[in-house]
């Protein structure tokens, strides 16, 4: 195996936070096969301004709080309409 500088705890946490936004992503519509639709997400300066894969695990828990907060805004804004 190629030696690594980064310990597998911290690759442990990465790949959870990634898949925690993976998820939400989905979610909101994203084709989260579509690597091309991910990064194009990402790059959105109100979102992260970077690629995927270049999120940092505190980047990613700030992306992680800008879709849950963008969805609770779809939510209510859906409800609103039913009433």
């Amino acid at each position: 195996p190629a030696a690594t500088t980064v310990s597998t705890p911290v690759l442990e946490v990465l790949k959870k936070k990634r898949s925690a936004v993976l998820h939400q992503m989905q979610l909101m519509g994203i084709d989260t096969a579509n690597w091309a639709a991910v990064d194009n997400f990402c790059l959105g300066v109100r979102i992260a301004g970077k690629k995927f894969r270049e999120l940092s695990a505190d980047d990613l828990d700030a992306v992680l709080l800008r879709i849950r907060s963008i969805r609770q805004k779809d939510m209510q804004k859906a409800k609103k309409e039913l009433n």
